[in-house]
């Protein structure tokens, strides 16, 4: 029983200490819109043979801000971005149980207001 409790500790530890908005390992990035923007992604948590990787998102234009949008398993969403003008819509996508997608969230921003704000995050 001790080596039970043991093992669930340590895998615990392991596991529950996750940066979610961790940048040091670069997975991708891909250009949702026309303009200069990016969604960057980064892997938070390989899972490996055990399932979808933890990833985090962050919206960019490079050289003027870089927001968190979120973190999420690649095996069971991610995030989608529409453009229209200046306005940028961020919707989160969820797999459901029977394999549909569905939109789960949306955030509305102002690419001038981003800019003008200038967080690096």
């Amino acid at each position: 029983m001790i080596k039970y409790y043991c093992f669930f500790i340590a895998v615990l530890s392991l596991t529950a200490c996750v940066n979610k908005r961790d940048k040091s390992d670069f997975k991708s990035s891909f250009q949702p819109c026309d303009n200069n923007l990016r969604i960057e992604r980064f892997t938070v948590f390989g899972s490996g043979a055990f399932g979808g990787d933890l990833l985090s998102a962050y919206l960019t234009d490079s050289t003027n801000f870089r927001m968190y949008i979120g973190t999420f398993d690649d095996a069971q969403g991610g995030y989608f971005c529409e453009c229209h003008g200046d306005t940028i819509v961020v919707k989160e996508m969820k797999t459901t149980d029977s394999g549909y997608r569905k939109i789960a969230g949306t955030r509305i921003f102002s690419l001038k207001e981003l800019k003008k704000q200038g967080k690096f995050e």
